[in-house]
């Protein structure tokens, strides 16, 4: 009786031993399935439109900063005048991209970088008759780094929005680019320190 039952034992053994090694896969493969499609769930954030918002955002931090430390320091009228319109157009401009990187899902910069941070100290620390001169330099190289950043995006950007963003606000920075170039070769940035002795 024994020796009958061995043979069935092992058949059993044998079925069920088959049904775990079939059974064993489906699990993990099972276990992959949603893994995967929470991945495919989550939209990977396009690092060319994060370095957009970030550089156009510190750009217009660093222009509306300095240009109200401008507004204070410098006694040229040009240049105050030409400060004015910086922190009039770039609290709006900046107040636009903040709303437009929220809806791509991109968290803009805050607060200035190390770079712009010396930038506005070099500025801050500057004598009287320097000031003027250094803030026109500075305006002039922001805002061409910025008009390229623009332009850039709005040809190949992904995000509709800002991409739109983009291509609009470039004529308004390659404006204060040409602002700030002829403030450059006028005297307006020379005439500080007779102004200031008088």
């Amino acid at each position: 009786m024994t020796r009958a039952k061995m043979p069935m034992l092992l058949a059993a053994s044998a079925i069920a031993l088959g049904l775990a090694a079939c059974g064993g896969p489906e699990p993990a493969a099972s276990n992959a399935v949603p893994t995967e499609t929470a991945a495919d769930a989550t939209p990977a954030i396009d690092q060319a439109t994060v370095d957009f918002v970030q550089k156009a955002s510190l750009s217009n931090m660093f222009e509306i900063e300095s240009s109200k430390l401008a507004l204070e320091r410098s006694k040229v009228q040009a240049v105050k005048d030409f400060a004015q319109m910086l922190v009039d157009g770039h609290t709006a401009s900046l107040a636009e991209l903040t709303s437009l990187s929220t809806s791509a899902q991109v968290t803009p910069p805050t607060t200035l970088d190390n770079h712009f941070t010396e930038e506005l100290t070099k500025l801050r620390d500057a004598k009287v008759e320097d000031f003027d001169d250094v803030y026109i330099d500075q305006q002039t190289e922001v805002h061409e780094n910025s008009r390229d950043n623009l332009k850039g995006y709005s040809e190949n950007g992904i995000d509709a929005g800002l991409r739109a963003f983009a291509a609009k606000t470039v004529p308004t920075v390659e404006t204060h680019l040409e602002t700030v170039r002829a403030l450059d070769k006028s005297p307006a940035d020379d005439i500080t320190k007779p102004a200031s002795e008088s």
